[in-house]
């Protein structure tokens, strides 16, 4: 298959809509370099996301129709239907503790605001993060840091961070949660009453772990990297990469140059938390179960 090409815890990990640090990938251990992802095989099964890439100009619409749009008041009998391209996942909101919350995540699922956008952010055993429209303006690099055009207020509760639970990303101002989302893949109860749940998984939670064992950007290209050249191959196609101490040796595509292919591997190892193939949010709407 064809390899696709693209938060004591408060303080030191913040689940935001802006971009910010993130934990960090510990490379010391030379176990973590000697990876051996079979991607050909592995997923064989997921869908390719094919969404066009959006101009400013499409984006700022989606935004006005999203603000304008009529929502109706969320229902007892509503469920979130989200389909990404690894399957459907079922979700029940909470409009009884978020309710602002909940009614501004149903403006958004409906209007379409979320269609073709990505999971940007997945952190194995803690919780995958979507809902950035930047995702789909072709910048990888400004990914987790676009926002609806409004915020909404803080809503914590005692609902617990627990495995399942729908939750809403926010900068260090606890009133500037916009469109960004996460899913509790694990408990993660240093959040509870910092940041506001507003509804769970009810169906095909086995979606998340689908999408948390997709290989990271980081891991997919180190995985790619070998302790020696070949003997039979000519050492000027080879690129040496140090990395903490270690030397892994990277062929270079035909395509690139030694400079340029550097630079590549360099963003690639950047990306600690971004899947390795694109996990798209195809859609997502609030709709009456009966």
């Amino acid at each position: 298959m064809k390899l696709i090409i693209f938060l004591f815890f408060i303080l030191n990990l913040i689940i935001t809509d802006d971009k910010k640090d993130i934990p960090k990938l510990d490379l010391r251990n030379s176990d973590g370099l000697n990876l051996n992802f079979n991607l050909d095989g592995l997923f064989k099964n997921i869908e390719a996301p094919s969404e066009q890439i959006l101009s400013q100009a499409h984006i700022d619409l989606i935004k006005e129709n999203a603000k304008n749009y009529i929502v109706e008041p969320i229902k007892d009998n509503d469920i979130v239907v989200l389909e990404t391209n690894l399957g459907t996942i079922k979700l029940k909101l909470f409009p009884n503790i978020a309710p602002n919350h909940c009614l501004n995540f149903k403006r958004l699922s409906n209007s379409g605001f979320y269609d073709g956008t990505i999971f940007h952010r997945v952190i194995p055993g803690f919780m995958i993060q979507g809902g950035d429209l930047l995702t789909r303006d072709g910048d990888p690099k400004n990914d987790g840091t676009g926002n609806a055009g409004w915020t909404v207020d803080a809503e914590f509760n005692e609902y617990k961070h627990e495995r399942g639970i729908l939750s809403m990303a926010r900068s260090q101002d606890p009133n500037s949660a916009g469109s960004q989302f996460f899913i509790c893949v694990n408990n993660a109860f240093h959040l509870d009453r910092n940041y506001t749940v507003f509804g769970k998984v009810i169906e095909n939670d086995y979606v998340l772990d689908l999408i948390t064992n997709i290989p990271s950007e980081s891991k997919q290209i180190l995985s790619m990297g070998k302790n020696k050249i070949p003997t039979d191959e000519n050492i000027e196609n080879w690129l040496t990469y140090k990395i903490n101490k270690k030397t892994l040796y990277f062929k270079i595509p035909s395509s690139q140059t030694k400079d340029s292919y550097k630079v590549y591997i360099d963003n690639k190892i950047k990306n600690k938390h971004r899947p390795s193939i694109p996990v798209s949010i195809k859609k997502i709407r609030v709709i009456n179960s009966n």
